[in-house]
């Protein structure tokens, strides 16, 4: 995962997302824009924002940022997101983050991984196919944009694996 991002408080359930798919994320709730813009500058982060004057104050510092349309189902920002920065829609639970603060998950049993920062304990249950559900259709939405030689779009469509989805980031958060 080389992509890094910063979420504000409008995208929450996105920054968990991009969390799960194994993407160092922070989310922050109730930072002023300022502060986001720099801690994106600083740690060369993507913003990622429905807030237009944050995108353009982050932009007018030299910091990628990404505009979601409001009322846009997180599918679809997904897959947009995928196509202009190359992510992979697929899961990797040695890879995936923490879904509250970031941290590196670590495997404990054969279905069962704990932050090492914060103690959060994930396992494969029911929740799985929900994940899978919504891949699949990012996924879809993905190829339909045309993404044919975008090579992270993969034929095996919801596919929970990620086979090349094993590098870290150890990153703090702010949650």
């Amino acid at each position: 995962m080389t992509q890094k991002f910063i979420v504000d408080a409008m995208l929450g359930k996105l920054a968990r997302w991009l969390r799960i798919l194994g993407y160092d994320t922070l989310y922050y709730k109730d930072a002023e824009d300022w502060r986001i813009v720099k801690r994106a500058e600083e740690d060369k982060r993507i913003v990622v924002t429905r807030d237009r004057g944050l995108c353009n104050r982050a932009r007018k510092r030299g910091v990628e940022c990404f505009l979601v349309v409001p009322d846009t189902e997180v599918e679809r920002t997904l897959a947009e997101l995928a196509v202009k920065y190359g992510l992979y829609l697929d899961v990797n639970p040695e890879a995936s983050r923490c879904t509250e603060c970031n941290g590196i998950l670590e495997k404990r049993d054969k279905n069962l991984w704990r932050c090492t920062r914060c103690g959060k304990e994930y396992w494969k249950g029911r929740h799985w196919d929900t994940i899978t559900e919504v891949l699949i259709k990012a996924q879809a939405l993905m190829e339909s944009y045309g993404t044919a030689g975008n090579s992270r779009v993969r034929s095996g469509k919801g596919k929970i694996a990620g086979e090349d989805s094993s590098e870290r980031h150890k990153e703090e958060t702010e949650t």
